[in-house]
C-alpha cells in the first residue's frame, strides 16, 4: 500500500537554534512552483537517464479552453487580476491576468488560484435558500424556494419596521466581496428602506491606522508605492508579513534587497517575510510605540534629526500655551518663535526664521515649541526603558536607531498587526513620526507607509465628476445611510439603545467567526434579534446562526467592477452559478420588489455596471466595454504608472498643511504627541499573574480570513489551526512539540495542538486568523478575544478592535 504523505508540522527548532525551515512540510515546493509559475512541472515523467521526457502527444493544450476574468477581490487590497482557464464548464485552473502598462506586476497567490475550486464545491457553497427548522446554531434547515424565501424575509423586514421603525433593520456588509455591486447593493438598499448600516472598519480592527495616519498625515493612507523600496538603503518591515499578505508586492523587496538593501523585520513572529531579512528583532507583542520613542530619543541625543524638515514641514516649531497644551495663534494663524527678531511671529511671516526649540515669553504667556513636547516624551524612553518595555536589548535598540537614521534614506512598511491592539493608533502615529524625525517623509526610499502606495491617476480639475461612477446607482430616492458605529454595536443591540436592532442582514461577512468575543455574540448578541439572514456563498459560522441562508454567488459567476486605480477590472458571469446562486444585486432587487423599492431596482446586474464608466471623463479614452469585459482590464488613460511616493512637496492634508506630531485636542487624553501606553490587558498587571501569555492572530499564505479554510488544495500547507509556542514557555507546562493544549481566558476557551519555535517571543503565543470552528478540537479562538471601548478612540473617531490585546493560560489538555 503506498504510504500516505506526512502532512504533520514539522518543527523548525534544532538544537535549540532556529533554523531557516519551512513551516510546514510540502509548503516549500508549492510556494516556490507558484511563485516562479512552475506549475506541477517537476512532477513530469522522466526517462531511465532521469532526464524529463516530451509529452505523449503532441495535442494543442489549449484546445477545449475558454477563458474568464475577475478581480481577487475577497478581503485583500491587492485585488488581483486573475485569468481563469474553463474547460467543460468548470474552472480547471487560475494563472495572473495581464496588467497593462505594468508588465511585471500580474500576480497569483495560493489563496486566489485554489479558491475557484472552493467555489465550484457543492460540498462547500450554500446550494438554495434554506431556513432554519432547528434551534439557532444547530444547523438544521429545510430547502425552500426563492420565492417563499424572499416572501417571509420580507414580511419580516415590514414587521420590523412596523414595529420598531426603519433603522431596526440593520445592514452589515464586509469585504467579503469588495466589488462595487458586491459590496455595496445591501448598504444602497438600506439607505432606501431607511434602515442602518455599520462601519465595519472598527469592528475589524483596521480603524487604527486610519486614526493614526490622520493624526499625524491628515489623510488615511500615507504609503510609498513598493517600488520605491528600490530607492532604500534600508526597509523595515514593522508588523507587516509582504510575503503572505501582499505576495503581489513581496517582489520589489526581493529586488531591492539583491540591490544591496538591509530589510529588517519588526515583529514578535519570525514571519515568512524574514526570509529575507538580514536582521529580525522579536519585539515583545503591542510595544512598538515605546521603541519608536526610544529610537527618536538615541537619533535626537545624537544630533542626527533632520532640523530644517522639521522646521518646514511640520507643526515642531509651533509654540504651544504651557497653560492649557493649546496652540498660540494670531487670529487663526499659528505663531512661530522668530530667531532674527527674538519675538514671536505668525508662522508664514515673510523672512521669519522659527526657532526649533526652546521657551519663551509672549505677552505674559509662557509658551514652548511643539517640538520641545516630543523631546520631553522620547526623552523617557532611555535605552534601558526602552528595553525593559520591548524585551530588547539596548545595543539592537541603539544600533536600529542609527542604522535607520543614517541610512539615507530608509523605508518603512507597517502592518495590519500594529493596529489590532489598545491604543491601535499610537503605532501608526510614533512611527510615522519617527520618520519625519529621521527627515524620511516625502522622500524616494522613504517615507513610513501603511499599504503600498498604488500608482494613481492624474488630476483632472477641469472636470468635477469622478471617472467611475454611476448615477442611477447613486439614486436612493434621497434617502441617505444611517451609518453607526460598530464598536458601539453590541451594546446597541443587547440594551436595544439608542433604538433596537430586531433584523440583521449578513452580507460579504463571516461575522461570527471574525469578530471578537463570539460567546457574546452568539449568548447575548445575536438572541437579542428577531430575525437573522445571512447571504453567502458557503455554510459560515454566522450561516448557521442565522434564521434564513441564500446562496450568493462568487465573482466567478456574476457581473461586477472593481476601481483598481489606475486600472478597472471588470468580472463577468464565467461559469454556471452553483445551485440556485445569485448575485447580491439580484437578491436585493428581489426584495425591493417586496417592499416598494422596485423602481430604484430596476436593471441587470451587467446593466448596472455598464453604467459605472463615466465615459464623459477623459479616463476612458480608448474604452471599450464589451472589448475590457472579454479581456478583465482596463488601463486608465490618465494612468500615473511611475512609482509614487507620499506628499513629495512637504505639504500634507491637515489643518496647517504641515506634518502634525502635536495633536492639542488630545490633551484630556494626554496623547498630544505621540506616546506609549501599556496594554489594556497587561502581562505586567494584576490579570497577568492568572492569564500571563499575550495571545496573537496573524495572517498567512493559507487564509484571508475564513473563505479559504480549508481549500482541499491547500491542506498540503496545513490541515488544522495550530498555538505557535516558545520552547521556552512549553517547557514549564510541560507542553511537547503536537500536543494538544487548552487556552483559556476568564471569557471562554479553545482547544488545538501546539507548534513548539523559537521563531515567536517568548510570552507569547500565536494562531492563524480564520480558522472556523470546525477545525478546532474544540471552541475557536474567537471565543478569547474582546470588545471593549476605549475613550481616546472614541473622542477620535472609534474603538478598533484589540484582537491581540488578550491574555491566555495554556495548559496540556
Amino acid at each position: 500500500m503506498e504510504k500516505e504523505m506526512d502532512l504533520a508540522p514539522s518543527e523548525f527548532v534544532k538544537d535549540g537554534k532556529f533554523t531557516r525551515r519551512t513551516f510546514v512540510k510540502g509548503a516549500g515546493w508549492i510556494t516556490v512552483t507558484s511563485a516562479l509559475g512552475f506549475g506541477l512541472a517537476g512532477c513530469a515523467p522522466k526517462d531511465e537517464g532521469g532526464q524529463t521526457r516530451a509529452a505523449e502527444t503532441s495535442a494543442d493544450p489549449e484546445e477545449g479552453f475558454t477563458y474568464g476574468h475577475a478581480c481577487c477581490n475577497l478581503n485583500c487590497s491587492s485585488h488581483c487580476h486573475l485569468k481563469s482557464h474553463i474547460k467543460d464548464g468548470k474552472i480547471v485552473t487560475v494563472t495572473p491576468g495581464a496588467v497593462p502598462g505594468r508588465e511585471d506586476y500580474a500576480s497569483a497567490c495560493l489563496r486566489g488560484i485554489a479558491l475557484s475550486q472552493k467555489t465550484q464545491d457543492e460540498n462547500a457553497r450554500v446550494m438554495y435558500p434554506m431556513k432554519r427548522v432547528g434551534e439557532r446554531g444547530s444547523g438544521e434547515f429545510e430547502r425552500i424556494s426563492w420565492e417563499q424565501a424572499i416572501d417571509e424575509i420580507a414580511q419580516k423586514l415590514l414587521e420590523t419596521k412596523e414595529k420598531y421603525g426603519e433603522k431596526a433593520a440593520g445592514f452589515y456588509s464586509f469585504t467579503g466581496n469588495s466589488g462595487n455591486l458586491s459590496m455595496s447593493a445591501p448598504i444602497r438598499f438600506a439607505s432606501m428602506f431607511g434602515g442602518t448600516n455599520f462601519d465595519i472598519e472598527g469592528i475589524m480592527g483596521d480603524h487604527g491606522a486610519s486614526m493614526g495616519m490622520i493624526l499625524a498625515y491628515g489623510v488615511k493612507r500615507g504609503s510609498h508605492d513598493t517600488r520605491d523600496y528600490l530607492n532604500s538603503n534600508m526597509i523595515v518591515l514593522w508588523g507587516r508579513n509582504i510575503a503572505d499578505t501582499h505576495t503581489s508586492e513581496f517582489r520589489y523587496l526581493v529586488q531591492a534587497r539583491e540591490k544591496g538593501a538591509k530589510i529588517v523585520v519588526v515583529d514578535p513572529r519570525l514571519c515568512s517575510s524574514a526570509a529575507i531579512a538580514d536582521q529580525w528583532i522579536p519585539i515583545k507583542p503591542q510595544t512598538d510605540p515605546a521603541l519608536a520613542l526610544g529610537m527618536m530619543n538615541v537619533i535626537i541625543a545624537n544630533d542626527l534629526h533632520d532640523k530644517e524638515w522639521l522646521a518646514a514641514h511640520s507643526v515642531s516649531p509651533f509654540l504651544v500655551k504651557e497653560s492649557d497644551g493649546s496652540y498660540l495663534l494670531d487670529g487663526e494663524d499659528w505663531m512661530v518663535w522668530d530667531a532674527a527678531s527674538g519675538s514671536a511671529k505668525k508662522y508664514n511671516s515673510e523672512g521669519v526664521m522659527p526657532t526649533l526649540s526652546g521657551t519663551f515669553d509672549v505677552n505674559g504667556e509662557a509658551v514652548r515649541t511643539a517640538f520641545d513636547h516630543l523631546v520631553d516624551e522620547a526623552s523617557k524612553y532611555t535605552l534601558s526603558v526602552t528595553a525593559q518595555i520591548t524585551g530588547l536589548p539596548e545595543d539592537v535598540i541603539e544600533t536600529f536607531a542609527m542604522e535607520y537614521a543614517r541610512a539615507k534614506p530608509a523605508g518603512i512598511r507597517m502592518g495590519q498587526g500594529m493596529q489590532r491592539v489598545w491604543n491601535s493608533f499610537s503605532s501608526f502615529r510614533a512611527i510615522a513620526t519617527l520618520a519625519a524625525v529621521a527627515g524620511y517623509v516625502g522622500i524616494e526610499g522613504g517615507g513610513a507607509s501603511h499599504m503600498g502606495g498604488n500608482p494613481s491617476v492624474k488630476a483632472s480639475p477641469d472636470f468635477k465628476e469622478p471617472a467611475l461612477m454611476n448615477k442611477d446607482w447613486a439614486d436612493t430616492g434621497g434617502m441617505k445611510p444611517n451609518t453607526v458605529k460598530t464598536s458601539t454595536m453590541y451594546d446597541q443591540i443587547i440594551d436595544k439603545d439608542p433604538y433596537p436592532i430586531d433584523f440583521m442582514w449578513f452580507a460579504n461577512s463571516n461575522f461570527v467567526n471574525m469578530s471578537p468575543d463570539a460567546n457574546k455574540i452568539v449568548d447575548k448578541v445575536l438572541p437579542s434579534i428577531s430575525t437573522i439572514v445571512t447571504v453567502d456563498p458557503y455554510w459560515t459560522w454566522t450561516a448557521r446562526q442565522s434564521d434564513y441562508v441564500l446562496p450568493a454567488c462568487n465573482y466567478w459567476e456574476k457581473w461586477d467592477i472593481e476601481d483598481r486605480s489606475p486600472w478597472v477590472i471588470i468580472s463577468k458571469p464565467m461559469i454556471d452559478p452553483m445551485g440556485e446562486s445569485k448575485s447580491d444585486v439580484e437578491i436585493m432587487s428581489l426584495l425591493a420588489q417586496k417592499v416598494g423599492l422596485e423602481k430604484f431596482w430596476n436593471k441587470t446586474d451587467e446593466e448596472w455596471c455598464r453604467g459605472f464608466p463615466n465615459t464623459a471623463h477623459p479616463a476612458w479614452e480608448g474604452f471599450d466595454f464589451d472589448k475590457v469585459a472579454q479581456e478583465g482590464i482596463f488601463a486608465r488613460a490618465d494612468a500615473l504608472f511611475e512609482p509614487q511616493i507620499f506628499r513629495p512637496d512637504g505639504t500634507f492634508p491637515t489643518p496647517s498643511k504641515r506634518f502634525q506630531l502635536y495633536n492639542e485636542e488630545l490633551v484630556p487624553y494626554d496623547e498630544q504627541v505621540p506616546s506609549y501606553k501599556p496594554m489594556l490587558e497587561d502581562p505586567a498587571g494584576e490579570l497577568g499573574q492568572k492569564y500571563p501569555l499575550v495571545y496573537l492572530q496573524f495572517h498567512d499564505r493559507l487564509n484571508v480570513h475564513s473563505q479559504h479554510v480549508l481549500i482541499p488544495e491547500l491542506s498540503v500547507v496545513q490541515s488544522e489551526p495550530l498555538l505557535e509556542m516558545n520552547p521556552v514557555d512549553a517547557a514549564s507546562r510541560g507542553l511537547a512539540h503536537g500536543d494538544v493544549a487548552l487556552i483559556k481566558n476568564d471569557r471562554g476557551a479553545c482547544k488545538m495542538k501546539v507548534f513548539l519555535t523559537e521563531g515567536i517571543h517568548p510570552g507569547a503565543v500565536a494562531t492563524a486568523s480564520g480558522w472556523t470552528p470546525d477545525y478546532f478540537i474544540e471552541g475557536n479562538y474567537q471565543m478569547l478575544t474582546h470588545l471593549t471601548i476605549n475613550p481616546t478612540e472614541e473622542f477620535i473617531s472609534q474603538t478598533s478592535t484589540a484582537f491581540y490585546d488578550v491574555l491566555v493560560e495554556v495548559e496540556k489538555a
